[in-house]
């Protein structure tokens, strides 16, 4: 097992979550990155992270599943044994552009939103409570 700090970044195919674990992995770090959508995105972060010194893995997991949330821990201490940050990065929206009619949203759109911004957080702070107050 590497001695380097592992961080898990959600949300980390593209934009902040991606620039988030380059910098990270450009530092010595081992990164898990996860993704809802497309893995293959997640994939070219992983490559591009990848060197001598860090390790990156990237697998494809919702925030809004507990299970995934319990899966991405796993992972994370299966390959490494420990984990020293949590990035809570994986987000979504919905937007109505005329905000004048609401017909455009719906409770489901909100019920969704919530579930992946707060309580996905929420899921993957708790999966790695036990491991992160161990880090140093």
């Amino acid at each position: 097992m590497s001695d380097n700090p592992v961080a898990i970044v959600t949300g980390g195919s593209r934009g902040v979550g991606a620039a988030t674990a380059k910098n990270l992995s450009s530092k010595g770090w081992n990164v898990v990155i996860t993704c809802s959508s497309s893995i293959e995105d997640a994939n070219i972060v992983a490559q591009e992270c990848t060197s001598e010194s860090s390790e990156v893995i990237a697998m494809k997991a919702d925030v809004a599943s507990n299970d995934d949330c319990i899966n991405t821990i796993d992972a994370a201490i299966k390959k490494w044994g420990r984990i020293d940050a949590l990035v809570n990065n994986a987000g979504t929206t919905k937007f109505a552009w005329d905000h004048s009619n609401l017909d455009l949203l719906n409770a489901e759109d909100f019920q969704s939103i919530y579930l992946v911004n707060l309580i996905g957080s929420f899921q993957m702070v708790k999966a790695a409570k036990i491991f992160l107050l161990k880090s140093n």
